[in-house]
C-alpha cells in the first residue's frame, strides 16, 4: 500500500541541517553573549556574525537536502523559526542595556 502524499517526507535528510541550524545559532549566541555583549556596536557585529552563520548553513543544506517542495518547506519554517528565538533573545539583551 502506498504512503498517503503528506507521509511520504523523508524526515532523515532534513533533521541533520535542522539540528545543525540550532546548533550553529546557540554556538552564535554564546559568541555575542561572551565577547559582543555589552560592547559598542554589539548588534551590528551580531547581525554581521548571525548573516555569516546563515549563508554557510544554507549553502550546506541546499548541497546536502533532497530539494523537494515539502522538504525546503521544513528548512523554510524551520530556518524562520529558530531565527525568530534567537533574534528574540538578543533584542530583548539589547534592549536592557
Amino acid at each position: 500500500m502506498e504512503k498517503p502524499y503528506f507521509c511520504r517526507m523523508d524526515f532523515q535528510s532534513v533533521i541533520i541541517p535542522i539540528l545543525l541550524l540550532l546548533f550553529l545559532n546557540i554556538i552564535v549566541f554564546f559568541i555575542f553573549k561572551s565577547l559582543m555583549y555589552g560592547k559598542e556596536n554589539a548588534g551590528m557585529k551580531f547581525l554581521f556574525l548571525n548573516i555569516s552563520k546563515d549563508v554557510v548553513w544554507l549553502i550546506y543544506a541546499l548541497s546536502v537536502v533532497e530539494k523537494t517542495n515539502q522538504n525546503m518547506l521544513v528548512l523554510i519554517f524551520s530556518f524562520l523559526a529558530i531565527s525568530f528565538a534567537v533574534y528574540f533573545v538578543v533584542i530583548k539583551l539589547l534592549n536592557k542595556s
